[in-house]
């Protein structure tokens, strides 16, 4: 498929050669323009993306079914440690989580 073809890491270009000599592919080829996405279509994106890989959707509460927004992201590691911490105090760690890794 030229279009799979042409997507491609150039490392696999490399070793995968490709004749795409002038021929008619039947879609607009790519352009090496940075476009500006909307933050708004990203986000739809992300989450469209990730009902796809989890099949659920994150966005909407399991009980009842209303929609959740995106407030914060935490990524300090210490802040994680401490609310993982809290979750596991209370008996409410995720599943799967192993309390020891955060020794």
């Amino acid at each position: 498929m030229p279009w799979v073809a042409e997507r491609a890491p150039d490392g696999w270009k490399a070793t995968h050669h490709h004749p795409a000599g002038g021929e008619d592919l039947g879609y607009e080829s790519l352009s090496d323009e940075d476009e500006e996405v909307d933050v708004n279509a990203r986000k739809r994106a992300w989450a469209r993306l990730l009902a796809k890989v989890y099949e659920v959707d994150p966005f909407v509460r399991p009980k009842c079914g209303a929609e959740m927004k995106v407030i914060a992201v935490i990524e300090d590691p210490d802040e994680l440690k401490r609310i993982l911490r809290h979750l596991i105090k209370i008996g409410r760690s995720p599943p799967g989580f192993d309390p020891d890794r955060l020794n």
